[in-house]
């Protein structure tokens, strides 16, 4: 009764609506949104808990469809804090999405952006330690999911970590009712609810990351609505 059946609508900010001031307020709510409810807390537990950990001083990460680069941030500062060197790469298709960021929300150093198509990821394969993707893969319909996830599979040495929304109507309404005080962009205040009904179950993520071949694949979901899946490349 609570899970809608999953829409494909297209948010205004894939659509290229807005100006970059527009664009500079909605990745502003992003990642406003990411530290205060879960978001970044998600890739950031999933590299504590035994995937990075122990003697490594080295770590290398993918962020796929960085947005605002605010995650992959994160985790350099997290690596630094650890004594670890990071070399991680924030790609985006979007060269506004990039531009913005750059030039108006500041983006970590040592974080390389990479204009690039997700679905045509110009990397060898083992190329990273890590492949990352939050609030994404809800953008695409199911075979585009099992696609990107098996070319992330692929990219990846040791584990594709993926941050995405719950589909339930509980987080919609939520969504829609505090949309006017925590998001400052009309954007936002549109694509959020839109996003939320264009996510996932665990059951329907498991099924999908299982198709796309990639192992030992485990998903949890976290407070308060996001879901986390943390999996190992095909052997």
């Amino acid at each position: 009764m609570l899970t809608p059946k999953r829409i494909y609508v297209e948010e205004m900010l894939d659509a290229g609506i807005g100006t970059d001031d527009d664009v500079a307020r909605n990745l502003s709510d992003l990642r406003r949104i990411n530290r205060f409810l879960g978001g970044t807390r998600v890739v950031i537990d999933a590299l504590s808990s035994g995937l990075a950990a122990g003697s490594e001083k080295t770590l290398s990460l993918l962020d796929v469809g960085t947005g605002s680069a605010d995650i992959p941030g994160a985790v350099a500062g997290w690596c630094g804090a650890r004594g670890v060197t990071p070399m991680i790469v924030g790609l985006d298709l979007s060269e506004r999405n990039l531009r913005v960021s750059r030039n108006q929300l500041g983006v970590n150093s040592q974080v390389q952006l990479i204009q690039a198509d997700s679905l045509h990821l110009p990397f060898v394969s083992g190329s990273f330690d890590f492949v990352t993707a939050s609030l994404f893969l809800h953008h695409f319909e199911d075979a585009d999911v099992i696609r990107l996830l098996r070319d992330f599979g692929r990219v990846a040495k040791r584990a594709v970590i993926v941050n995405d929304l719950v589909r339930n109507l509980v987080p919609y309404y939520f969504t829609r009712l505090t949309g006017p005080i925590l998001a400052r962009s009309f954007l936002t205040r549109n694509d959020g609810p839109v996003s939320v009904l264009r996510g996932f179950t665990k059951d329907e993520l498991m099924e999908l990351a299982e198709r796309a071949g990639l192992k030992r694949c485990k998903i949890r979901t976290v407070f308060p609505y996001r879901l986390s899946l943390v999996a190992e490349p095909a052997d």
